[in-house]
């Protein structure tokens, strides 16, 4: 099977990213031939360094974008794009070529999808609650949808065990810093001048993530913890085992949605906190609502969040180790039962061989 991916994006690294990558890695492994369109960047290194081949475009033209795709000349039995501009090119180039068209969508933005739903031969959404958002926008093509949540590679974020560095409690944000995370990035702040005056512990906070407010942000938490025995760490941007081994060195994670799944995997305890809601420290109370909402992605930010919850539930773990250990252990085993990757990716591999043989008794 030859499958066509197009994917746009503002920032270089993200969810989104990882999410194209692992499912192009997986069509690989089940014998598909994968070329992804998107722009120039760290993604398409990653691609072609494990031989997927890239088509690179800026995506400002729908039929530039679809010329570079013809350049090739190649024929594709299907084609699965993402919101936006990868959407409109490959909505097009479907429609041109009669070919099967998926579509997924991560987050609270429709894009304009009732317009286009009866062309689609499959919706898929990351979480029950955006499935749900899209639905209540239109009341066609409900048949269509899907969810395949976002997975850990479970062959990598496969060892659990407690953080070497036994001096501190290591905390880990997780987190683009990026304008589109902004309610995370804040109540962290937020979370740093409750937590700067603690002295039953030495804190140490990994900031794992990089963008575009990443120096101002970086200069105010230093700011606030000079003078104090804690400390602040950058580790900017990691993949794979780097990745994996800063999820082992934290003590505590705080994250939203792809990032929240892997530190569970890690057995970590995990504070949930999305671009769209705070859902919280990750327990027996909330772990479905975490599950329906992919941690945080569909929400109404502050409008959802009282004051003091992340300090609260930080307080909380910082002092009982138990209660860390035990809920690293129920996360872990959610992230076994719900969000293995390649558990998804089979089932979406299996959703396209259905999708492109029901086109064949169509013809």
């Amino acid at each position: 099977m030859k499958l066509l991916y197009l994917v746009h994006f503002n920032s270089p690294v993200g969810g989104l990213h990882e999410n194209v990558f692992a499912s192009a890695l997986f069509m690989k492994s089940k014998g598909c031939e994968v070329t992804v369109v998107l722009k120039e960047g760290v993604l398409q290194q990653r691609l072609e360094s494990r031989n997927i081949r890239t088509v690179t475009t800026d995506f400002s033209h729908i039929g530039s974008t679809v010329m570079e795709i013809e350049a090739a000349d190649e024929t594709y039995d299907l084609v699965h794009f993402h919101p936006g501009p990868s959407r409109k090119a490959g909505y097009f180039y479907g429609r041109k070529y009669d070919i099967p068209m998926v579509m997924t969508f991560h987050g609270m933005w429709y894009d304009s999808l009732p317009t286009y739903i009866d062309n689609l031969s499959m919706v898929v959404t990351v979480s029950e609650g955006v499935k749900n958002f899209l639905q209540n926008h239109d009341d066609k093509g409900h048949e269509k949808y899907t969810v395949i949540p976002n997975g850990y590679d479970s062959t990598l974020f496969d060892e659990q065990r407690a953080s070497k560095l036994q001096d501190a409690i290591n905390i880990g944000l997780v987190s683009r810093l990026d304008q589109d995370k902004m309610f995370i990035l804040e109540i962290f702040q937020k979370a740093l001048e409750h937590l700067r005056g603690s002295t039953s512990h030495k804190l140490r906070f990994h900031i794992i993530g990089d963008g575009k407010l990443t120096d101002d942000f970086l200069e105010n938490w230093r700011a606030l913890l000079k003078n104090t025995e804690h400390e602040l760490e950058f580790k900017g941007w990691l993949e794979d085992t780097e990745l994996k081994e800063a999820y082992l060195e934290c003590d505590i994670v705080i994250a939203p949605g792809r990032s929240v799944i892997e530190a569970m995997a890690c057995g970590k305890p995990v504070i949930a906190v999305g671009s769209k809601k705070y859902i919280g420290l990750i327990d027996h109370k909330n772990w479905q609502e975490g599950v329906y909402s992919n941690f945080g992605g569909y929400g109404h930010k502050f409008d959802d969040y009282r004051e003091g919850m992340l300090e609260s539930a930080l307080d909380l773990l910082i002092h009982d180790e138990a209660l860390r250990r035990s809920l690293g252990t129920f996360g872990h085993q959610i992230a076994v039962n719900y969000f293995d990757a390649n558990q998804h990716n089979d089932r979406l591999y299996n959703y396209y061989r259905i999708l492109s043989l029901a086109y064949d008794l169509k013809k």
